[in-house]
């Protein structure tokens, strides 16, 4: 990953993605680094404002059925792909992702941090 923070300008940047996630599709073992790229490459999309060909790289991923990857990173992808989809105006696919994500993970996380307070 930090071969591509490393190219010198944009489009040399996008290639490498796209050549890198091309290379990983379909193979298992390397799917969370093909998250991370298709997150990087749909952060680049929405930064030159195209908001909706972002949006579609994310949804290509479904990072829930993703077993090595971590909770909180699984749902860190999702809510960025519900935001997305919002940016888009496409609320309906917005509440379908919502839908994945289940509320009683926020109340953990805030439990977590009242301990932590408290100690």
């Amino acid at each position: 990953m930090q071969y591509i923070d490393e190219t010198p300008d944009i489009e040399t940047r996008i290639e490498l993605i796209k050549t890198l996630n091309s290379v990983f599709a379909g193979k298992i073992y390397v799917e969370i680094e093909r998250a991370r790229l298709i997150k990087k490459l749909a952060k680049i999309k929405e930064e030159q404002g195209l908001i909706a060909e972002a949006a579609d790289l994310m949804q290509e991923i479904a990072v829930e059925t993703f077993g090595a990857m971590a909770k909180t990173e699984k749902i860190a992808f999702i809510l960025e792909q519900v935001r997305l989809c919002l940016d888009r105006q496409d609320y309906v696919r917005a509440q379908i992702l919502s839908r994945k994500i289940s509320p009683r993970v926020f109340d953990a996380d805030l439990s977590k941090e009242k301990k932590k307070k408290k100690k």
